[in-house]
Parts: structure tokens; sequence; C-alpha cells
């Protein structure tokens, strides 16, 4: 998001971009029954947080059986899921967080392989 506005003066203040983290890697339903973890959930979040004044969401996806998940198509398909509700209002940004899962090599493929 571009704020593009003369901050200088007295009395005004500089802009601030809002940044949501709404699931990270390590909690679950089980910790959270609110906590988004799919496609769905992540996108209604990213919806909410969009009109709740949020530049910016940090996802994480997810396996099957709800642990943390690097796979490049899991982020496709919620960053289009995402991009399809809200447009290119909000930034997405995905984690390569290795949660103890992964090597260096495999959060910078999961990076690679996402990149617009």
């Amino acid at each position: 998001m571009i704020v593009d506005r003369d901050v200088t003066g007295p009395g005004l203040i500089a802009p601030t971009t809002i940044a949501v983290a709404p699931n990270g890697g390590r909690r679950g339903k089980q910790d959270h029954p609110a906590l988004p973890i799919g496609p769905q959930e992540l996108t209604r979040t990213a919806a909410a947080c969009l009109e709740a004044g949020a530049a910016m969401i940090h996802a994480h996806v997810r396996d099957r059986d709800g642990g943390h998940l690097l796979d490049a198509h899991a982020y496709r398909e919620t960053t289009k899921a995402i991009r399809d509700a809200v447009g290119e209002r909000l930034i997405i940004q995905i984690t390569s967080e290795a949660v103890g899962r992964y090597q260096p090599a495999e959060q910078m493929a999961v990076v690679r392989a996402t990149r617009p």
C-alpha cells in the first residue's frame, strides 16, 4: 500500500501501515477454535482485517492435519482466494518459517516457487 501525502509540519502524524499475522505456524484449532486455517477461513479473515484497516496479511498454510506447511501449491491456492476476494487492496506475505520442520533450501524453494 502506498501512502502519498506530505506528513511534514507541526501536529501531523506519519502514516502507519497495519500488518496482521492471524494464524502463525505453531498453534491450531485446539488452541483457539477461531484460528483461521484453510484458504476460505484465511480469505474471510483477510477481508475482515482489510475492512478494519490492515494493509498487509502474513499468512501460514497448513497440511490436512492442520500442521505447518511450506507448499507452493497451497500458497498459490490461498493467495488466489484472498486476491479474488479483496483484489490488490491488501498485500499478501507468505511465510517461509521453518517451525523446526524445514531446512533453509526448502524455505527458499517455496518462496521462489510462489513469486508472482
